[in-house]
Protein backbone atom coordinates (compact mmCIF):
# COMPACT_ATOMS: atom_id res chain seq x y z
CA UNK A 1 0.00 0.00 0.00
CA UNK A 2 1.64 3.61 -1.08
CA UNK A 3 2.11 5.64 2.08
CA UNK A 4 1.17 9.01 2.29
CA UNK A 5 4.07 12.28 1.94
CA UNK A 6 3.35 12.49 5.92
CA UNK A 7 3.61 8.64 6.86
CA UNK A 8 6.79 9.06 4.83
CA UNK A 9 7.74 12.05 6.51
CA UNK A 10 7.67 10.19 9.96
CA UNK A 11 9.14 6.69 8.71
CA UNK A 12 12.12 9.31 7.82
CA UNK A 13 11.94 10.95 11.39
CA UNK A 14 12.29 7.73 13.01
CA UNK A 15 15.53 6.48 11.01
CA UNK A 16 17.14 9.69 11.94
CA UNK A 17 15.88 9.37 15.96
CA UNK A 18 17.26 5.88 15.84
CA UNK A 19 21.11 6.92 14.39
CA UNK A 20 21.15 10.01 16.75
CA UNK A 21 20.64 7.45 19.64
CA UNK A 22 22.77 4.89 17.95
CA UNK A 23 26.09 7.78 17.67
CA UNK A 24 24.90 8.57 21.26
CA UNK A 25 26.01 5.05 22.59
CA UNK A 26 29.06 5.40 20.81
CA UNK A 27 27.85 3.37 17.63
CA UNK A 28 30.36 3.42 14.25
CA UNK A 29 29.01 6.38 11.86
CA UNK A 30 29.17 3.84 8.68
CA UNK A 31 26.66 1.60 10.74
CA UNK A 32 24.51 4.52 12.10
CA UNK A 33 24.48 5.86 8.30
CA UNK A 34 23.55 2.26 6.75
CA UNK A 35 20.71 1.53 9.50
CA UNK A 36 19.14 4.70 8.27
CA UNK A 37 19.21 3.39 4.66
CA UNK A 38 17.95 0.51 5.35
CA UNK A 39 14.93 1.71 7.88
CA UNK A 40 14.04 4.35 5.00
CA UNK A 41 14.02 1.83 2.54
CA UNK A 42 12.15 -0.85 4.70
CA UNK A 43 8.71 2.15 5.00
CA UNK A 44 8.96 2.26 0.92
CA UNK A 45 12.07 5.13 0.31
CA UNK A 46 13.72 4.80 -2.84
CA UNK A 47 16.70 6.10 -2.67
CA UNK A 48 17.88 7.66 0.41
CA UNK A 49 21.51 10.14 1.05
CA UNK A 50 22.88 10.38 4.55
CA UNK A 51 25.65 11.94 5.71
CA UNK A 52 26.78 12.04 9.20
CA UNK A 53 29.26 12.87 12.13
CA UNK A 54 29.92 12.62 15.49
CA UNK A 55 27.75 16.20 16.34
CA UNK A 56 25.29 16.35 13.29
CA UNK A 57 23.71 14.17 11.01
CA UNK A 58 21.58 15.04 7.77
CA UNK A 59 19.47 12.36 5.35
CA UNK A 60 17.30 12.95 1.98
CA UNK A 61 15.40 9.88 1.21
CA UNK A 62 13.40 10.37 -1.73
CA UNK A 63 9.87 8.75 -2.85
CA UNK A 64 8.47 6.65 -5.87
CA UNK A 65 7.41 10.15 -7.22
CA UNK A 66 10.42 11.97 -7.01
CA UNK A 67 9.67 13.99 -3.90
CA UNK A 68 12.39 14.69 -1.24
CA UNK A 69 12.24 14.90 2.70
CA UNK A 70 15.25 16.42 4.43
CA UNK A 71 15.90 16.15 7.29
CA UNK A 72 19.07 17.21 10.21
CA UNK A 73 19.41 16.21 14.19
CA UNK A 74 22.48 18.02 16.25
CA UNK A 75 24.16 15.60 18.66
CA UNK A 76 25.31 17.41 21.58
CA UNK A 77 26.83 14.49 23.60
CA UNK A 78 27.83 11.06 23.09
CA UNK A 79 29.73 7.86 25.24
CA UNK A 80 29.98 4.31 25.35
CA UNK A 81 26.46 2.52 26.52
CA UNK A 82 26.79 -1.08 24.76
CA UNK A 83 23.99 -2.48 26.22
CA UNK A 84 21.76 0.17 24.91
CA UNK A 85 23.17 0.17 21.59
CA UNK A 86 22.41 -3.86 21.45
CA UNK A 87 18.58 -3.05 22.33
CA UNK A 88 18.63 0.10 19.04
CA UNK A 89 20.57 -2.56 16.59
CA UNK A 90 17.86 -5.34 17.48
CA UNK A 91 15.35 -2.41 16.96
CA UNK A 92 16.50 -1.86 13.23
CA UNK A 93 16.55 -5.15 12.50
CA UNK A 94 13.41 -5.87 13.72
CA UNK A 95 12.08 -2.74 11.55
CA UNK A 96 13.62 -3.48 8.59
CA UNK A 97 12.02 -7.48 8.97
CA UNK A 98 8.60 -6.69 10.18
CA UNK A 99 8.05 -2.95 9.37
CA UNK A 100 5.72 -1.99 12.06
CA UNK A 101 3.75 1.03 11.68
CA UNK A 102 6.42 3.83 12.73
CA UNK A 103 3.95 4.83 15.82
CA UNK A 104 4.91 1.86 16.96
CA UNK A 105 8.31 1.48 16.48
CA UNK A 106 8.51 4.87 17.96
CA UNK A 107 7.18 3.78 21.21
CA UNK A 108 9.51 0.86 21.56
CA UNK A 109 12.73 3.44 20.60
CA UNK A 110 11.11 5.83 23.19
CA UNK A 111 10.97 3.15 25.70
CA UNK A 112 14.73 1.93 24.99
CA UNK A 113 15.88 5.80 25.56
CA UNK A 114 13.98 6.24 28.73
CA UNK A 115 15.83 3.35 30.50
CA UNK A 116 17.74 4.72 33.53
CA UNK A 117 21.48 3.49 34.04
CA UNK A 118 20.88 1.63 37.71
CA UNK A 119 23.54 -0.29 39.71
CA UNK A 120 23.96 -3.46 38.07
CA UNK A 121 26.24 -6.47 40.13
CA UNK A 122 28.00 -7.68 36.74
CA UNK A 123 29.21 -4.68 35.65
CA UNK A 124 30.43 -3.16 39.16
CA UNK A 125 32.27 -6.97 39.21
CA UNK A 126 33.95 -6.45 35.79
CA UNK A 127 35.14 -2.76 37.00
CA UNK A 128 36.56 -3.93 40.32
CA UNK A 129 38.24 -6.98 38.98
CA UNK A 130 39.71 -5.18 35.40
CA UNK A 131 41.03 -2.57 37.96
CA UNK A 132 42.20 -5.00 40.43
CA UNK A 133 43.93 -6.88 37.55
CA UNK A 134 45.71 -4.15 36.06
CA UNK A 135 47.15 -3.12 39.02
CA UNK A 136 48.85 -6.33 39.60
CA UNK A 137 49.65 -7.20 36.10
CA UNK A 138 51.95 -4.15 36.13
CA UNK A 139 53.67 -4.39 39.38
CA UNK A 140 51.41 -3.75 42.33
CA UNK A 141 51.20 -5.91 44.72
CA UNK A 142 47.15 -7.73 46.45
CA UNK A 143 46.94 -4.38 48.52
CA UNK A 144 47.32 -2.36 46.05
CA UNK A 145 44.62 -4.96 44.01
CA UNK A 146 42.53 -4.44 46.49
CA UNK A 147 42.75 -0.80 47.15
CA UNK A 148 41.37 -0.29 43.34
CA UNK A 149 37.74 -1.74 44.51
CA UNK A 150 36.48 0.99 45.98
CA UNK A 151 37.78 3.60 43.22
CA UNK A 152 36.82 1.49 40.93
CA UNK A 153 33.27 1.61 42.72
CA UNK A 154 33.27 5.44 42.69
CA UNK A 155 34.35 5.83 38.66
CA UNK A 156 31.24 3.37 37.70
CA UNK A 157 28.82 5.28 40.29
CA UNK A 158 30.19 8.43 38.44
CA UNK A 159 29.78 7.03 35.09
CA UNK A 160 26.08 5.33 35.71
CA UNK A 161 24.40 8.22 37.47
CA UNK A 162 26.53 11.41 37.44
CA UNK A 163 27.74 10.95 33.69
CA UNK A 164 24.44 9.61 32.41
CA UNK A 165 22.51 13.42 33.92
CA UNK A 166 24.74 15.36 30.88
CA UNK A 167 27.91 16.68 33.08
CA UNK A 168 30.84 18.09 30.60
CA UNK A 169 32.72 14.93 29.40
CA UNK A 170 35.73 16.75 29.74
CA UNK A 171 34.93 18.03 33.08
CA UNK A 172 33.60 14.68 34.56
CA UNK A 173 36.68 13.03 33.24
CA UNK A 174 39.26 15.37 35.04
CA UNK A 175 37.25 15.20 38.12
CA UNK A 176 36.48 11.54 38.28
CA UNK A 177 40.96 11.46 37.47
CA UNK A 178 41.52 13.84 40.18
CA UNK A 179 39.24 12.57 42.79
CA UNK A 180 41.07 8.51 42.12
CA UNK A 181 44.52 9.88 42.06
CA UNK A 182 43.44 11.73 45.23
CA UNK A 183 42.25 8.42 47.14
CA UNK A 184 44.95 5.93 45.65
CA UNK A 185 47.50 8.45 47.79
CA UNK A 186 45.17 8.76 50.82
CA UNK A 187 44.95 4.93 51.13
CA UNK A 188 49.10 4.74 50.95
CA UNK A 189 48.88 7.36 53.65
CA UNK A 190 46.78 5.59 55.51
CA UNK A 191 49.05 1.93 55.11
CA UNK A 192 46.04 0.37 53.58
CA UNK A 193 48.49 -0.31 50.19
CA UNK A 194 52.18 0.11 49.62
CA UNK A 195 51.94 1.52 45.55
CA UNK A 196 50.15 4.65 44.63
CA UNK A 197 51.27 4.65 40.99
CA UNK A 198 50.28 0.96 40.84
CA UNK A 199 46.64 1.87 42.26
CA UNK A 200 46.49 4.74 40.06
CA UNK A 201 47.40 2.30 37.18
CA UNK A 202 44.44 0.16 37.68
CA UNK A 203 41.88 2.07 37.76
CA UNK A 204 42.90 4.61 34.73
CA UNK A 205 42.08 2.09 32.65
CA UNK A 206 38.87 2.32 33.60
CA UNK A 207 38.92 6.10 32.27
CA UNK A 208 40.89 5.71 28.84
CA UNK A 209 38.52 6.14 25.82
CA UNK A 210 40.00 2.67 24.06
CA UNK A 211 37.24 1.85 22.27
CA UNK A 212 36.91 5.96 20.92
CA UNK A 213 40.28 5.71 19.92
CA UNK A 214 39.49 2.63 18.26
CA UNK A 215 36.09 3.48 16.40
CA UNK A 216 38.14 6.02 15.40
CA UNK A 217 40.96 4.47 13.74
CA UNK A 218 37.98 1.75 12.16
CA UNK A 219 36.73 5.22 10.99
CA UNK A 220 39.37 6.62 9.10
CA UNK A 221 39.92 3.08 7.29
CA UNK A 222 36.67 2.86 5.99
CA UNK A 223 36.56 6.13 4.42
CA UNK A 224 34.69 8.30 6.97
CA UNK A 225 37.42 11.15 7.58
CA UNK A 226 35.90 13.65 9.39
CA UNK A 227 34.31 11.54 11.31
CA UNK A 228 37.24 9.54 12.43
CA UNK A 229 39.21 12.81 13.11
CA UNK A 230 36.89 14.85 14.55
CA UNK A 231 36.61 11.46 17.33
CA UNK A 232 40.61 10.99 17.25
CA UNK A 233 40.64 14.54 18.33
CA UNK A 234 38.35 13.71 20.93
CA UNK A 235 40.35 11.24 22.54
CA UNK A 236 43.82 12.74 23.13
CA UNK A 237 41.62 16.14 24.73
CA UNK A 238 40.06 13.58 27.28
CA UNK A 239 43.73 11.54 27.44
CA UNK A 240 44.59 15.23 28.78
CA UNK A 241 41.80 15.53 30.70
CA UNK A 242 42.87 12.68 32.28
CA UNK A 243 46.87 13.51 32.82
CA UNK A 244 45.72 16.92 34.12
CA UNK A 245 43.32 14.93 37.13
CA UNK A 246 45.75 12.75 38.08
CA UNK A 247 48.52 15.60 38.21
CA UNK A 248 46.23 17.99 40.66
CA UNK A 249 46.48 15.22 43.73
CA UNK A 250 50.19 14.44 43.26
CA UNK A 251 50.67 18.27 43.12
CA UNK A 252 49.16 19.01 45.84
CA UNK A 253 49.33 16.08 48.21
CA UNK A 254 53.04 14.52 46.90
CA UNK A 255 52.69 10.91 45.53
Amino acid sequence: MEQTGTELGQALSLAMDLGKSMVKCGAEINRVEETIIRVCYAYGMKRVEVFSIISMMTATAFDENGRDYTQSRRIYSNSNNLGRLERLNALSRKICEDVPPVSSAREELEKINGEERNFRFSAWLGNSLAAAAFAIFFGGTWRDALATVPIATMIYLMNSFIKAKGMNRLFFTAVCSALSGFFAILFVRLGLADNADMIMIGDIMLIIPGLMLINSLRELLCGDVMSGLMRFLETLIIALSIACGFAVPILLIGG
